[in-house]
């Protein structure tokens, strides 16, 4: 009886050994386990704590260029305005341009009409550009 006393008492020191050393491998693999999971994740906020910095970057770059944009528009819109007002004076010009060609066409008629002594031909020449002289001297102030 002795005998299968110790025989049972060494079969669950065995048995416990064995479970012991079981738990222990089990142990050792959730340890690593957790090892590599704690380095992944260090590896990973590396790499998000990167990409947060480069988005923070290109953020300060999107804010850069509209605001340059946002210049770009409003210098744009001032050439445009002047580009307006330019096309605007270069047809007045043209205007008063084609207005003083006719009234120096007049006077030309007229000076000519006068050096053969016509005067009545000389005024109905100058008559004939008034409105034009006095477009084009009212446009050139």
């Amino acid at each position: 009886m002795r005998i299968a006393a110790f025989a049972a008492v060494a079969a669950g020191i065995g048995w416990l050994i064995g479970n012991q050393v079981q738990a222990d491998a089990q142990y050792g693999r959730a340890h690593t386990a957790l090892n590599d999971a704690r380095h992944q994740r260090a590896t990973v906020l590396s790499e998000l704590a990167a990409v947060t910095e480069n988005l923070r970057l290109v953020n300060g770059q999107v804010e850069q260029t509209n605001r340059a944009l946002t210049n770009d528009t409003a210098q744009l819109r001032e050439v445009e305005t002047a580009l307006a007002n330019a096309q605007s004076n270069v047809s007045s010009q043209q205007s008063t341009i084609t207005a003083l060609h006719s009234c120096l066409g007049g006077v030309e008629q007229s000076l000519n009409a006068l050096s053969v002594g016509d005067q009545s031909s000389a005024d109905n020449a100058l008559v004939a550009v008034s409105a034009n002289c006095k477009s084009a001297v009212t446009a050139d102030g």
